[in-house]
């Protein structure tokens, strides 16, 4: 009795599903903008279930919406070396943590340790790069961070910012609370005049967001109404997926360089037209790329072979499509 009575001393009785309930009500607050509320519900999940994923970046998430980086950060580090939640997502919650509060030291060391380690996913790498320009620069005492907007002028967190500030702005908002900004982003959206490498970096966000209303997109003289949340990743596309396939076929084994090159250009271009494609043959949109990247690296011999290839109307309606979204240079951030 004396044993059972002591052993029963300091235990916390929890409440059936406490836990699943807070986190709800924690998640709920934070998309509705209570941020302060949010982090103090979800804190105390944390406490009951320090383990769990869905706790763990929740939380992360409130932290550094209430701006409590230091405590995000921590979090966040516990995360990568505990091995909770996907790897990838943390690392990247992780950097804009850094960033938020100027480490950008180490973002450049994170970062140029997972192009070393060769760990970064396919649809990852032009993110990352991006950020590892960008605090490269800073390091090197070549670029501004870009203020955060105040808490007065929340809802316009893009307008007179130059295209790299908004590209990294852009990028944050994949962890935050988007509600505030949304009627700016989807104006950007639905504006042809707007840069495509951000309005494409727009629709990510809101499809990261699970946004499944219809939203207007306007680029390359095309309109529609695209639902984000139903759209594929920009490289696991059917059209991104079948030309690589055929420029595999046409230069992987002859000129595996070549190949490389031609496969970034589809690569930067796939991503200028997203949601949008060129309604072509995959095969002949090869040979384009494939021709075209011929003639950038002077294989005279490769662009001869293509050239009969390349003299249709089709083929020539493509390289004129490719030529335009060559001319659009992405932000070098």
């Amino acid at each position: 009795m004396t044993n059972g009575n002591h052993e029963g001393k300091g235990k916390i009785v929890q409440f059936p599903g406490l836990k699943d309930r807070l986190l709800e009500k924690g998640v709920q607050a934070l998309e509705k903008g209570e941020v302060h509320e949010s982090s103090q519900l979800l804190t105390q999940a944390y406490e009951l279930e320090p383990d769990n994923p869905d706790i763990n970046t929740a939380l992360v998430l409130s932290l550094y919406e209430s701006k409590q980086y230091d405590k995000a950060r921590y979090i966040c580090k516990e995360m990568l070396l505990e091995g909770i939640g996907d790897y990838f997502e943390v690392v990247d919650m992780y950097l804009m943590i850094l960033i938020q509060l100027h480490q950008h030291r180490e973002v450049v060391d994170t970062i140029n340790a997972l192009f070393d380690e060769k760990e970064v996913p396919f649809e990852k790498e032009e993110h990352f790069r991006k950020l590892l320009q960008f605090s490269e620069k800073v390091v090197n005492g070549k670029a501004q961070i870009p203020e955060e907007a105040s808490e007065e002028d929340q809802s316009s967190i893009l307008s007179g910012k130059s295209l790299e500030e908004q590209t990294l702005i852009v990028a944050q908002l994949v962890h935050r609370n988007i509600q505030p900004f949304i009627g700016e982003l989807l104006s950007v959206l639905k504006e042809p005049a707007a840069h495509p490498f951000l309005q494409t970096m727009i629709l990510n966000v809101l499809r990261e967001h699970g946004m499944d209303k219809e939203v207007d997109v306007a680029k390359f003289e095309v309109k529609e109404q695209v639902s984000p949340s139903a759209l594929e990743d920009v490289f696991e596309s059917d059209f991104f997926r079948l030309v690589t396939d055929a420029l595999d076929d046409l230069l992987a084994q002859t000129n595996p360089t070549l190949f490389q090159h031609a496969q970034e250009l589809l690569k930067r271009h796939t991503f200028l037209l997203y949601p949008f494609t060129i309604e072509e043959d995959p095969k002949a949109i090869a040979s384009v790329y494939a021709y075209y990247t011929a003639g950038m690296f002077a294989d005279a011999i490769l662009e001869e072979e293509l050239k009969d290839q390349v003299e249709n109307t089709q083929s020539q309606w493509i390289l004129t499509r490719l030529k335009e979204l060559e001319e659009i240079s992405s932000p070098n951030i």
